[in-house]
């Protein structure tokens, strides 16, 4: 069986743990209003009924309103498949055969060294055994989101010189 737990963390390093979405609606944090936080998503297995493994770490940064609650809008969705929709499932080859400019990738988003520390010290003290049964999960999951960046920016390089080859050669 499997599990999910969201939490805020504040600039000041501080957790808040969030009940699970409800639409697209998150529950408000009156403390947290107008602020910019770090969205953190923990899947996990249960084993008794408690958190026992970090299956995926994922991470998400969000501006809250005035009320401390954030309402994810059809604009932020269609920004947060952004990375998909320009570079999923392609090659260099058939990137650099589209007509319009080749699109930069959006950076991933990684928790800071004040966030980073803040949720492995949550997760220790709340639970133990998640931490002992995982204690890589964090920066498997930042390392991960750090190294798939690296590599959309690499399949843009690659597309953007055959492009560059390709023009040369029509322009002979």
């Amino acid at each position: 069986m499997s599990g999910i737990k969201f939490l805020f963390i504040s600039r000041e390093g501080e957790v808040y743990p969030i009940p699970a979405l409800k639409g697209s609606v998150y529950k408000p944090v009156p403390r947290l209003a107008n602020e910019s936080v770090l969205v953190v998503e923990l899947f996990y297995e249960v084993e008794n009924r408690k958190p026992w493994q970090l299956i995926y770490v994922g991470f998400d940064r969000i501006q809250l309103d005035g009320h401390g609650r954030y309402i994810l809008t059809m604009e932020e969705r269609g920004s947060k498949f952004y990375n998909i929709c320009h570079f999923g499932l392609t090659s260099a080859e058939e990137l650099s055969k589209r007509e319009e400019p080749i699109a930069i990738p959006k950076a991933l988003v990684v928790p800071n060294a004040k966030e980073k520390k803040a949720l492995i010290s949550f997760i220790k003290t709340k639970y133990p055994a998640l931490w002992e049964n995982s204690p890589e999960a964090v920066e498997l999951s930042i390392q991960s989101r750090l190294n798939t960046h690296c590599d959309l920016v690499n399949l843009v390089k690659k597309s953007t010189v055959i492009r560059r080859k390709n023009q040369i050669v029509e322009h002979k």
